[in-house]
């Protein structure tokens, strides 16, 4: 139990001090143990609290309303589960959540290719998905592969994509991935490998059939 000098006195310990020096002050502080009086200071209290500027009570049961406190029953120890309380129990639900049903893929996807980049990325893709082997559990080629191959292996089998002299293999390699992402949205994934020298990668990941 609070010490009652304390808190009338603010919780100003060295106000304390002084005040209870003196003798009426002693006398209030007997006097407020008396049931009697300590009602009536009580019904001091709530009324300095409700006629108070800053709407204490007001504020409290705006409070309570936002919570869904303010049909409370604090004595219930089966009370309503509150707001926070809620949310804690729904985290804990979607974090469990399975999928009851199956992921359905997409139907094959067929692309014409209609220009030289296009061509460039479907094989790519198509390579990705039916050469490459795993790697750490993934699908991919690095940037020095993705060159090789832009360079070197598509021109081989299709002489259309035959690069020419002085061309910014550079510009060609990101407008061959940026195409590959956009035409097979679901199965592409360009990022930077977290090991190394950081380079570009190109990420396969089985989600739709790239056709013939």
């Amino acid at each position: 139990m609070p010490d009652e000098r304390l808190l009338l006195c603010g919780g100003n310990m060295s106000v304390c001090a002084i005040a209870t020096g003196e003798e009426n002050v002693k006398q209030f502080l007997e006097l407020i143990k008396k049931p009697e009086i300590k009602a009536v200071l009580n019904l001091i209290v709530e009324n300095i609290l409700a006629t108070s500027e800053l709407k204490i009570l007001k504020r409290i049961t705006a409070i309570e309303s936002k919570l869904g406190l303010n049909d409370l029953d604090f004595e219930d120890e089966d009370h309503e589960l509150t707001i926070p309380k809620q949310i804690t129990i729904l985290t804990e639900k979607i974090k469990n959540i399975t999928l009851s049903n199956p992921i359905i893929s997409h139907e094959p996807k067929s692309i014409i290719p209609e220009t030289k980049t296009e061509a460039r990325a479907v094989f790519l893709v198509k390579y990705l998905e039916n050469e490459v082997k795993e790697r750490n559990g993934e699908l991919f080629l690095n940037g020095t592969e993705i060159k090789d191959l832009i360079i070197k292996t598509i021109p081989e089998k299709n002489p259309d994509c035959e690069i020419k002299k002085g061309q910014n293999i550079r510009k060609l390699k990101k407008d061959v991935l940026e195409k590959a992402a956009k035409l097979f949205p679901g199965s592409i994934f360009i990022n930077k490998n977290k090991n190394g020298r950081h380079e570009t990668r190109i990420l396969f990941k089985p989600l739709q059939t790239v056709t013939s």
